[in-house]
């Protein structure tokens, strides 16, 4: 199954069985509106709960595509900054 991270505020979520492309389109839909988008994501690491991203002008995030279409991995940890609170 497709599985697309998002890092926002510091803290990683993700969506499972998503596009990326359906993502983002999402997403420049809700910006280009000008009011602010509540994203549904998932949050948690053995059972995942509802969390919700405030999605507006000026407010960083990534999106990241963890299983690429060859179907390895990706290691989003490589080097801990997923942990730290800065830099």
């Amino acid at each position: 199954m497709n599985r697309i991270d998002i890092v926002y505020g510091g803290q990683q979520y993700s969506l499972a069985g998503r596009s990326i492309d359906s993502i983002q389109t999402e997403i420049d839909a809700a910006i280009t509106t000008g009011k602010p988008y509540w994203l549904m994501v998932n949050s948690g690491g053995g059972r995942f709960e509802d969390a919700y991203l405030l999605i507006a002008p000026g407010i960083p995030f990534a999106v990241l595509n963890v299983k690429p279409e060859d179907g390895q991995d990706i290691d989003l940890d490589v080097d801990g900054v997923f942990g730290q609170d800065g830099l």
